[in-house]
């Protein structure tokens, strides 16, 4: 079957370019392009469409091998919160565990896609219902997309909401023990009923927990990104409240604590507050 990174070599030999020649066209180096072509990584995110459109070429046709048809490309430039489509996040994310060796990540995203079949993210402006497994997916894509390759994390990404959504316990998810904590703590209790005790003892769990806390943030950040497009006024009002009371000092005792994270802590960081601004600055203008 063919692979990534053959398509990768092919795109390029058929349109007469070197290594070298389209290392200098992306501005990265001869030894990147020569690892994508040999499998041993993939190419960023942000990179895939550069080089696709380099090629004359597809993303779909360099992750998947296949030309999206004519209805798929139709119902995804129709939804309005909908950035990506799965299936290419999906196909991303597996090739990405295949280059790094990342084989619980690989079983974790099998999983989640297996659990949360059949269920659909809250219904946004669009008029498509879009899968509940894009939410995960792209958590696990903006890590990767932040260096994040940690194969606990990316798996804990994968795996956040199983436990609350589909009805499995702790113990069935394909991962190592430490994953599986990570997970629990995520998990906020079936009786949980939003009171302040209840919410600063859920936060204080995931704190002491290095990748509960990056996937919180992580999850937190994206539910922020797309909550305009899904959220009612009220219920917008009320996860922003929740967002400067527990967030922020979640996000400070982070940088505290897990130093090695203070690239990525600074970008979400930068991130949510952008996002919170503009949705507040709404908010009050149409009061």
């Amino acid at each position: 079957m063919e692979s990534l990174a053959y398509r990768l070599a092919e795109a390029r030999k058929n349109r007469g370019f070197t290594q070298s020649q389209v290392a200098e066209k992306l501005f990265v180096t001869v030894q990147s392009v020569s690892a994508w072509e040999c499998g041993n990584s993939i190419p960023d995110t942000e990179k895939l469409p550069e080089i696709a459109s380099l090629y004359g070429v597809t993303t779909d046709w360099l992750l998947c091998g296949k030309l999206p048809s004519a209805e798929i490309l139709e119902v995804t430039s129709n939804l309005s919160d909908r950035l990506f489509s799965e299936a290419r996040m999906a196909t991303y994310v597996g090739a990405y565990c295949n280059a790094k060796g990342l084989y619980q990540t690989k079983r974790a995203l099998a999983f989640a896609k297996e659990k949360h079949n059949g269920q659909f993210r809250k219904q946004g402006h669009g008029t498509e219902r879009i899968p509940y497994i894009y939410h995960p997916l792209l958590l696990t894509c903006h890590a990767l997309a932040l260096g994040l390759e940690d194969d606990d994390l990316l798996s804990a990404c994968l795996l956040h909401d199983v436990l609350e959504d589909c009805g499995v316990t702790a113990e069935e998810l394909p991962v190592n023990e430490q994953t599986r904590e990570a997970v629990r703590l995520l998990t906020k209790p079936a009786d949980f009923g939003k009171t302040e005790p209840e919410y600063r003892s859920y936060y204080a769990g995931i704190a002491g927990n290095r990748i509960a806390v990056m996937v919180k943030l992580l999850d937190r950040c994206n539910n922020i990104s797309s909550m305009a497009t899904s959220f009612s006024d009220e219920h917008m009002a009320e996860y922003i409240k929740e967002t400067m009371e527990y967030f922020y000092p979640l996000m400070k005792q982070a940088r505290d604590t897990y130093p090695q994270y203070a690239n990525q802590l600074f970008l979400i960081r930068y991130h949510t507050n952008s996002v919170l601004e503009a949705l507040r600055h709404h908010m009050y203008a149409s009061l």
